[in-house]
């Protein structure tokens, strides 16, 4: 080592260490002088020169130090992917809207591997994907590609073979089926199932690695990790809806009852509406049996698309799934019906996935249908939806049974109220102006000026009038839903006016409560409800009017005319035969005519019977 090296090394000259670096001896002697030896003289100063190393220990100390460099670059690349999962599962696990959420597990499986796309697809019932939800094309470059996928290709492997599939190149593998035209071009992929439980829910699908480049094993694990953490996020998600979505319709179905008990709602239409708006559906249509037409069913109230050309139209139960729900005694649950013309319920109504529930005591105590559908391409129902609305229907059918009997018993105060007005009326106001009837009649006798009596006279006549008045309000006020020819007329009237889209005209002349007994009225009652009908569902008319007369005291004559097309040939004569039945069973006629004979245009039904004795009456 130099001179200047060495007091470099501790900062003293190099013959003063030299002097000091002995074993205690004073500074000015040496061992040497102590023995008479000569000292030693001092060493003459050397050449600076500096450390080296070999090449080889170098090489190698530089590839220690790259390699060092080159790990702790992997542990902080690590870590910042691990921080990226951890963002990614606080992203998901942020929001319980599942559409929301799988939007988010889409974009966050892009974030975290680095890829351009990325897709999440539901499977469905068929095991075919029911969504595809994207994330990285813009609303324009999704237009134009057209349908999303179904399952096919290479997307079906991961279907079929729910294990993580790693593609280097995807024009190249063997179950590419291509892509479809607009779509943007992709090569490197990776996809991992999503599982539920124990179920497959969807696929988890992310291409074009970013910077370019196949995907590797570390994103598969990554993407794998975030694949688990989504299904726990989508299980708790969907739990969430349900139970949101049952909230709903107990609150629907509580709403309904105290509607219906208030009795100041038509329960039909507040059923329906309450149904499309929980359900998330285009179309409600409720439909109840027709005791008339037992092959057919009436579209007693509808809600939603097009529901001017559905209200109180008929549909026949044969072939179609009304009926079939009905026939069988079970719920049908459709995922989409658009093609099957014959599945749908009416003609240029456009459907989708559809639903069809049974609903107790929707009709005369008989059982209907309640039909939900959606526009095509609309998500499907699902048997979480089905039970919810299946509940829904039995509940309402109770509430229906709870108001009818609610009703009846409101009838029952009011026939009761109102007997007794009438027997005041009668054992008070008819027996006074009775009573002054005869006084004026005796004055008039008695009055010797023929204009007083004249007068008298007048003046009794109109208390008899006022009388015959009075009998008629104490009949009309006694008169009952069960015996009543004219309330059930009434009844009719109502019943079948919206399958005709208008009301009929109806004339009723005479006492006609007090001139039929109860087997002749039911048949009166079944005989303007078949003419009716079939005026609804044949005639095409524009008017249709209803008279009932038994003014003659001797015979009751039922006239329904209407304007349509006529009565031509028809294939089937059912209707008119009962009715003719009837007619001879009563000792009556029945005819049938054209009113308008020189263009063989409308139909003119005329029923005529006699009037029962007196004595059977009842």
């Amino acid at each position: 080592m130099s001179r200047e090296a060495a007091e470099r090394h501790d900062g003293r000259p190099a013959e003063r260490r030299k002097a000091s670096s002995g074993s205690g001896e004073p500074s000015g002697s040496t061992p040497d002088s102590a023995e008479g030896a000569p000292a030693e003289a001092p060493l003459p100063p050397t050449e600076s020169t500096e450390v080296t190393f070999p090449q080889i220990a170098r090489l190698e100390l530089d590839d220690l130090l790259e390699q060092l460099v080159e790990r702790a670059q992997d542990v902080l690349n690590t870590q910042g992917r691990l921080r990226g999962l951890l963002a990614a599962n606080r992203a998901i696990a942020s929001d319980l809207s599942l559409p929301v959420l799988l939007r988010r597990i889409a974009q966050s499986a892009c974030d975290l591997v680095g890829a351009r796309f990325g897709a999440l697809g539901v499977l469905g019932p068929d095991n075919q994907l029911a969504e595809f939800i994207t994330v990285g094309l813009d609303d324009e470059t999704r237009a134009k590609i057209g349908a999303l996928p179904r399952g096919k290709g290479i997307l079906g492997l991961l279907i079929t073979d729910p294990r993580p599939l790693r593609i280097a190149d995807l024009t190249a593998h063997e179950q590419s089926v291509g892509f479809p035209a607009n779509h943007p071009a992709m090569h490197s992929f990776l996809g991992v199932p999503i599982r539920v439980g124990d179920q497959v829910f969807g696929n988890l699908y992310v291409t074009e690695k970013s910077p370019r480049g196949p995907f590797t094993a570390e994103d598969e694990e990554l993407l794998t990790a975030l694949a688990s953490a989504a299904g726990v996020a989508i299980d708790n998600a969907r739990l969430y809806d349900i139970e949101r979505r049952r909230q709903r319709w107990l609150t629907a179905t509580a709403e309904i009852s105290r509607e219906l008990l208030a009795g100041d709602t038509d329960p039909l239409p507040l059923i329906a509406a309450r149904a499309r708006d929980v359900a998330r559906a285009d179309l409600a249509v409720l439909l109840v049996p027709v005791a008339e037409a037992p092959d057919m069913l009436l579209a007693a109230a509808a809600d939603g698309t097009g529901i001017a050309a559905i209200s109180g139209r008929l549909v026949p139960r044969a072939n179609s799934l009304a009926g079939q729900a009905l026939e069988e005694d079970r719920d049908l649950l459709l995922e989409d019906i658009t093609e099957d013309e014959s599945a749908h319920l009416f003609d240029g109504i456009p459907v989708g996935p559809a639903l069809v529930v049974r609903v107790p005591e929707a009709g005369d105590g008989q059982p209907g249908v309640l039909w939900l559908s959606r526009q095509h391409g609309a998500s499907p129902f699902d048997r979480d939806e089905q039970d919810m609305i299946a509940s829904f229907a039995d509940q309402a059918g109770v509430a229906l049974k709870l108001a009818h009997a609610q009703s009846e018993r409101r009838r029952l105060l009011l026939l009761e109220d109102r007997d007794r007005i009438a027997r005041d009326l009668h054992d008070n106001v008819i027996q006074r102006l009775f009573a002054a009837g005869l006084g004026l009649t005796g004055l008039a006798a008695r009055s010797p000026d023929p204009e007083t009596q004249q007068r008298l006279t007048d003046y009794t006549e109109q208390l008899d009038d006022t009388i015959r008045a009075i009998r008629q309000a104490i009949f009309e006020l006694r008169r009952t839903h069960e015996t009543g020819l004219q309330a059930k007329v009434l009844d009719v009237i109502r019943e079948v006016t919206p399958a005709l889209g208008f009301a009929p005209d109806l004339r009723l002349e005479g006492p006609l409560d007090t001139l039929l007994d109860r087997d002749t009225a039911d048949h009166v009652i079944a005989v303007v409800r078949e003419a009716l009908i079939n005026a609804a569902r044949h005639a095409e008319a524009t008017s249709v009017s209803a008279a009932l007369s038994g003014s003659d005291g001797r015979r009751l004559v039922v006239v329904i005319t209407d304007n349509g097309v006529g009565m031509g040939t028809p294939s089937r004569s059912s209707g008119l035969t009962n009715m003719r039945s009837r007619a001879e069973q009563l000792g009556g006629t029945f005819t049938v005519t054209s009113p308008i004979a020189a263009i063989g245009k409308g139909t003119r039904l005329e029923w005529i019977v006699p009037l029962p004795d007196d004595g059977s009456r009842d």
